[in-house]
């Protein structure tokens, strides 16, 4: 294991929320001291100069569908996030255990959630339209529960790519999670352009069972206009002890498959969404805009092409993250080099550079803590977002002058671009990233419930 000395830089302790001057000792994979200005490099130590820098916590992602994906995981790394939870909008691996074993090196750490769509799929309720029927329901509730006894971070819900599922089957998923302690999250339906009637169920959902309930990229379900109204409600629910958090990016602009549910027809056009607002993140059409002949040959004979919806108001982004609970998300997904949304390598430095630098909406104390401490409380990884002695090694150095992200939308820019500004990344106690470059390093581990912090062992 490599030890680590970082000096000259100022440490943002998130749990306080105040920056101290030190010199920080890593070794072994954990902080090992925090250490005078001034002080020499124990012996051995490689000395990592950070003048002008701040050092945080690895920043977490809540929100993502890495699940393995190497280059993905990469571009997360060179942000700063250091840990991930993947299994999101209802679809995983539906063999937690498995994909645990098979993920013991990799750039970040993941803990993955066990999906709604995964288990649907497995129980044979294969009509995204339809209900699943009691024998079916009965089916994922054990496929869920073994998931669950295999280190499954949570349970994720996905009743926007499958309308058709009932509340029943959803509360036996929800009744599961709160029974192991994790939380359930939610890409809540789309009704309508303006429904609030969908964050409703959820909130229901979270009441009638107990759960911890995550309302999934919040800006991009209710970032249209009815962002106060859907944060006043949450905030009601809150105060009367429902359990609801929520993780949200820093972009209006979403992105899904073209043959999902999503854009059926009549869901565009209750949601009003036109062809002009599409642009292709993937395939041999990357970067149109498709017209009708071509929207109809996509979700016939690509279906998982990759569309962004240019939709939303861009101060509902702002709004949402300015709301107390709100944890910062990527939503990013598996994609080749040179495709994809710019949230898969932007958004971490997108929002320390709008929320603080430039629109000074909250402090860099607030902002930190909203990256690593928040969402490490969520989902239970006691040893993460931390500056403590004896806990994880993972974190981010960056200047808080010039970090800034360089992703753009496909067909102006790079949706894979790397930011500037982060100069290290540290995994496991292990230097990753610097310069905005990887170092080879695979240091990140699977993480089980159960066991947060540790390496899944075959």
């Amino acid at each position: 294991m490599s030890r680590l000395f970082i000096t000259g830089g100022t440490l943002i302790d998130p749990e306080r929320r105040e920056r101290i001057d030190a010199n920080l000792l890593v070794d072994d994979g954990v902080i090992r001291a925090f250490l005078p200005r001034g002080d020499e490099a124990p012996e051995g130590a490689k000395v990592l100069p950070a003048q002008g820098c701040f050092i945080t916590p690895g920043f977490i992602d809540p929100h993502g569908h890495i699940d393995g994906h190497t280059y993905t995981g990469e571009l997360s790394l060179l942000q700063g996030i250091t840990t991930s939870v993947g299994g999101n909008c209802g679809f995983s691996p539906l063999c937690i255990g498995q994909f645990l074993r098979n993920q013991r090196s990799f750039p970040i750490h993941q803990a993955e959630l066990v999906g709604m769509c995964a288990l649907r799929e497995a129980a044979g309720a294969l009509d995204a339209f339809a209900p699943a029927t009691p024998e079916q329901i009965e089916i994922m509730e054990l496929l869920c529960s073994r998931a669950l006894c295999e280190g499954a971070a949570g349970v994720s819900l996905g009743p926007g790519y499958t309308p058709g599922a009932s509340l029943e089957e959803m509360e036996a998923l929800c009744r599961l999670a709160k029974g192991f302690g994790r939380p359930v999250s939610i890409d809540t339906r789309m009704y309508s352009m303006t429904d609030l009637h969908s964050l409703q169920e959820a909130i229901e959902l979270a009441e009638v069972t107990g759960c911890r309930m995550i309302i999934s990229h919040f800006a991009y379900q209710y970032g249209v206009g009815v962002e106060y109204e859907a944060l006043e409600m949450l905030e009601l629910a809150r105060e009367r002890g429902v359990d609801m958090q929520l993780d949200s990016g820093m972009y209006k602009d979403w992105c899904s498959a073209i043959g999902s549910a999503l854009f059926e027809p009549v869901t565009m056009r209750d949601n009003g969404i036109e062809l002009c607002h599409l642009r292709m993140a993937t395939g041999e059409h990357i970067g149109q805009v498709p017209d009708q002949t071509l929207y109809e040959h996509l979700r016939s004979r690509h279906p998982e092409d990759a569309v962004i919806v240019n939709t939303g108001d861009e101060e509902a982004v702002y709004a949402i993250q300015r709301y107390p609970q709100t944890m910062v998300s990527t939503d990013t997904g598996s994609y080749a080099p040179g495709e994809g949304h710019p949230q898969i390598a932007g958004s971490f430095p997108r929002y320390f550079r709008r929320m603080v630098r430039e629109r000074r909406e909250l402090s860099w104390e607030e902002a930190v803590y909203h990256t690593t401490l928040l969402p490490a409380r969520v989902f239970g990884f006691e040893r993460k977002g931390r500056l403590r002695e004896g806990f994880d090694a993972d974190l981010a150095v960056f200047d808080p002058e010039t970090l800034c992200d360089c992703a753009d939308f496909p067909g102006l820019g790079r949706p894979d671009a790397a930011p500037v500004g982060m100069r290290y990344v540290i995994v496991s106690g292990e230097l990753a990233a610097r310069g905005g470059k990887t170092t080879g390093v695979m240091a990140g581990r699977a993480l089980a419930a159960g066991s947060f912090g540790h390496e899944i062992r075959a």
